[in-house]
């Protein structure tokens, strides 16, 4: 016997829906992060780097440097920091390589969901040179691990 016959077909509706949509909202709230870790392994000329922007917005410096964001294709602005280890420093000094003004360089991520996407500053000895001193670097994402983000 049922009491409230259209409660029935509302709720089940309701249901329907619910599952219909639940993956849709999952997806718009996925999330991943770009993180600078302070030691990327030097024996491949990755040395340290800063995250100081994302899609343009200059970001306060964390003890972590990492960034929780939505997935997609985001910009992130990177300042080397290739002289802030002892190996880097002598490296460039070795090279020839003076004080120069710091700048950012863009890389483009495309953030996966539960992803930390981890961004480092590659060495290359062989673009030292003084008509362009700040060819020596690129950033890479030199490691995509898996990490839950909620």
């Amino acid at each position: 016997m049922v009491l409230f016959p259209g409660y029935c077909a509302r709720a089940g509706l309701a249901c329907l829906l619910m599952v219909l949509v639940w993956p849709a909202l999952a997806e718009t709230e996925a999330c991943g992060y770009v993180s600078a870790p302070a030691k990327p392994p030097l024996s491949e000329d990755l040395y340290p780097a800063d995250i100081r922007r994302i899609d343009g917005e200059d970001l306060p410096k964390r003890a972590l440097n990492r960034y929780r964001l939505p997935v997609g294709r985001h910009a992130i602005a990177i300042q080397e920091r290739v002289a802030d280890t002892p190996r880097g420093y002598t490296k460039l000094r070795k090279l020839g390589n003076k004080a120069v003004p710091l700048v950012y360089k863009i890389i483009e991520v495309e953030v996966q969901a539960n992803t930390n996407h981890q961004i480092s500053a590659r060495l290359y000895p062989d673009r030292i040179s003084a008509k362009a001193p700040n060819d020596f670097w690129d950033p890479v994402v030199w490691r995509s691990v898996e990490e839950n983000c909620s």
